[in-house]
């Protein structure tokens, strides 16, 4: 049998590593960018966007109907190195909210934008609830 190294990281469970918060900042941008998708502001939804995820984030501003959602509630999050995952549902009168996940990542200047964003509203998945 080959040697596997330090036999504490072989058998049995692994340890799990520190759960890192995500900074406060990250979450302030992201109440920000799905208020603006609640107000129906595209332009400001689009400025807090990564150019490689404008097409994404105008195909997500343009099915949701302004004043139909009043309020968000954000219930996942998840971290890939400094890039974070927070998927937030869109709460309004109508029975249907809305599901929206994106990615967010900090640039040079401090400035949190969203990298990818995806439309989850009524989709099957292992990332839906």
């Amino acid at each position: 049998m080959p040697d596997l190294g330090d036999r504490g990281n072989v058998n049995g469970p692994q340890p799990i590593g520190k759960v890192i918060e995500p900074p406060a900042e990250m979450f302030n941008a992201a109440a920000r960018f799905m208020q603006a998708l609640i107000n129906g502001d595209t332009l400001a939804a689009l400025a807090m966007t990564h150019e490689q995820a404008r097409d994404q984030v105008a195909a997500i501003a343009d099915s949701i109907k302004a004043g139909a959602y009043n309020k968000t509630e954000f219930f996942g999050k998840a971290r890939v190195v400094k890039h974070y995952f927070v998927k937030a549902r869109l709460i309004g009168a109508g029975p249907t909210p809305a599901v929206v996940q994106i990615r967010m990542g900090v640039e040079d200047d401090g400035a949190w934008k969203v990298r990818e964003a995806v439309n989850l509203t009524g989709v099957k998945s292992g990332w839906t609830k």
